[in-house]
């Protein structure tokens, strides 16, 4: 007699009955574990540290800005001054310039109103962190169906053995009851040997479920970067459809609403283009000539100021960067009808999916229930040898096959679930 081993069913035992020392893992857990621990979630800090030292830098432009300059030069000529007198004047004479120039100076410029740029800048420098923080999070919130992809495989494959494991334990069961019978000389020995060949099919399955269940778990437990034991229970989420419109959660179309915020901003800040700007500056330095260009000696020399510039025409040039702008808004704005179109229809399709999966699980459970009846008559029947064990292990077959059809359109339905709230940004 072939000696069937118990021990996959002690480790299935230990992944499907929840024990003492067994972890549970939820969905929403691993949602909140790759959302705190993917690398890219520790870009949107650095997008934002990034962005507090330009808009510093930015606000540096009203402080005076400083350079020191120096210069040495020799020049072919230089200025003479070459003056008639009659003779009855004594002469004068005027000095010669030296050809070599030595200058050495500080300059300083200090902004005294520069048109509102700087104050547009930082303006400008909050949106763009705004967009590509929020971008970031819209790459993050991709990685939830990622996620769920993962955990829906390591479910079905749960559920997988959770009824292989069943089935196991009722061909024992039976196997025990043909033993009797052969013994009693009332069963013949070809019908144990039906039963242990499915057991060990069996087995071989449960070895399979097992590999892919450890490989499932092993990329889950990277993308969240926590270690999941491969005794973890996954729990079935509780998911409530809701009808929250795309406008109002999803990233994406939060982050166009952003980017047309700053086209606004940008259009108005062409009008600073025009804007007059009032400098005041001033000059302390030394060399020869000083501002005596008459004078070969060496000398301190100083110059305070103020300086306005106004471009007040520039060909149109603004008015034309302005159309640009208001092109982008209305192209973010196709970009946003869009989407919003793409999500209604993609909506639409899942909850289609939902109302589909629900029946059929009507119809699953129905199936079910027939071919447990029809099971347990087989039983019955092979106990009283009017079928063979092959038989009997056939129908027990297509119950199997009958539930693991319903555990499918079970998970098909939480996928469709998830996909719609996926859709509208409710995960």
């Amino acid at each position: 007699m072939k000696r069937i081993s118990i021990i996959p069913v002690i480790l299935l035992l230990c992944l499907t009955v929840k024990g003492q020392n067994a972890d549970t893992l939820t969905l929403d857990f691993c949602y909140s574990q790759v959302e705190k621990n993917y690398p890219l979630a520790r870009q949107i800090n650095l997008i934002g540290k990034s962005s507090e030292i330009r808009i510093r830098n930015a606000g540096k432009n009203y402080l005076p800005q400083m350079s020191l300059n120096g210069s040495a030069s020799l020049q072919s000529d230089v200025t003479k001054i070459s003056v008639n007198l009659p003779t009855n004047f004594p002469a004068i004479h005027f000095p010669e310039l030296n050809k070599d120039m030595y200058k050495v100076s500080l300059d300083v410029t200090q902004p005294v109103y520069d048109g509102h740029v700087t104050s547009y800048q930082e303006k400008l420098e909050n949106y763009n962190k705004l967009v590509d923080q929020k971008n970031t999070e819209v790459e993050l919130y991709k990685l939830k169906d990622q996620v769920n992809q993962l955990y829906l495989n390591i479910l079905l494959v749960q559920e997988n053995q959770r009824i292989l494991a069943a089935n196991r334990e009722q061909l024992e069961s039976k196997l025990k009851e043909i033993h009797s019978g052969i013994s009693n000389g009332a069963v013949l020995a070809s019908n144990a040997d039906a039963l242990e060949a499915e057991i060990l099919k069996i087995d071989g399955e449960l070895d399979g479920t097992r590999i892919d269940r450890e490989a499932a778990i092993s990329m889950l437990s990277e993308l969240i970067s926590t270690n999941i034991s491969s005794s973890a229970i996954l729990t079935l989420p509780d998911i409530k459809l809701t009808t929250t419109s795309p406008d109002d959660r999803r990233l994406e179309l939060q982050s166009l609403s952003i980017q047309q915020e700053r086209s606004t901003l940008m259009k108005n800040m062409v009008t600073t283009k025009w804007n007059p700007k009032l400098f005041a500056f001033g000059q302390a330095g030394y060399g020869r000539p000083g501002f005596n260009m008459l004078s070969n000696d060496f000398s301190p020399f100083w110059i305070v100021g103020a300086k306005v510039t106004w471009n007040f025409f520039n060909w149109n040039q603004n008015r034309n960067e302005k159309k640009i702008f208001d092109i982008q808004k209305d192209i973010l704005n196709v970009q946003k009808e869009v989407f919003d179109k793409n999500i209604k229809i993609a909506s639409e399709k899942n909850l289609s999916d939902v109302n589909k999966m629900a029946e059929m699980i009507l119809k699953d459970e129905q199936i079910i229930d027939l071919r447990s009846r029809i099971t347990r008559t087989a039983s019955v029947q092979l106990d009283n040898g009017t079928i063979t064990s092959s038989e009997y292990v056939s129908r027990m077959n297509e119950e199997t096959q009958a539930k693991l059809t319903l555990e499918i359109h079970k998970i098909q339905l939480l996928k469709a679930k998830l996909n719609y709230l996926y859709n509208l940004g409710n995960l």
